[in-house]
């Protein structure tokens, strides 16, 4: 693992909606109801072309992503979590990102790695032990467009644990098909990291 850095709030949130932005269902949220094209017009600029030098863009990345998963308030993805959480920027070989653990949410995680909870068993599960649900898909689908394609891929969230170990927060999927796809990766992945003492309060830990 090779320390980057400090990161701030902004650079964490941008990774999360360029992670989610493609998503027809996320775009479909960013719509919203009664539905406004120009909330998904703006959304796609911050995420495809961010400044961070943009306070205007960076607070409409902060609206969407607290609106969608209680970034910073305590609640959704971020029940427990307190404002106390210190971000750093870290480089992962694709060994290490197989070390990931997976969070103690959703039910297609713990089927794909039952004995380990990480994401290295995951890998080896997810082309033949079926989640009953659209996971072996996005994952699989994932990491064909990983094979094909040079594009940046956004940032994984994770936490550190108070044992040291990192846990994900955001990006199961991508870390997933990252280690399916390790060769396209010689240089490593970066992965955003939080730390704080109320991290031991998350409850998908």
């Amino acid at each position: 693992m090779e320390d980057l850095g400090a990161a701030t709030e902004d650079q964490v949130i941008l990774a999360w909606l360029q992670a989610e932005i493609e998503s027809p269902d996320f775009q479909a949220y960013v719509v919203g109801n009664p539905p406004n094209a120009a909330n998904l017009s703006l959304a796609l600029k911050a995420a495809r072309s961010p400044d961070l030098r943009d306070q205007a863009q960076n607070d409409l990345r902060r609206q969407i992503i607290t609106s969608a998963y209680g970034f910073g308030q305590g609640v959704g993805s971020f029940q427990g979590l307190g404002q106390d959480l210190r971000w750093r920027r870290v480089r992962l070989d694709t060994d290490e990102v197989g070390e990931l653990f997976y969070a103690r949410q959703g039910a297609a995680w713990p089927i794909l790695s039952p004995v380990t909870r990480k994401v290295a068993e995951g890998a080896t599960n997810v082309g033949h032990v079926f989640t009953g649900d659209s996971t072996n898909m996005v994952v699989l689908s994932l990491a064909t467009g990983l094979c094909h394609s040079d594009k940046k891929v956004p940032e994984i969230i994770a936490l550190r644990r108070p044992d040291g170990n990192l846990v994900i927060l955001e990006g199961h999927a991508r870390a997933t098909a990252i280690v399916l796809e390790a060769h396209r990766f010689p240089n490593g992945v970066d992965v955003y990291v939080g730390a704080g003492p109320s991290v031991a309060n998350w409850p998908y830990l």
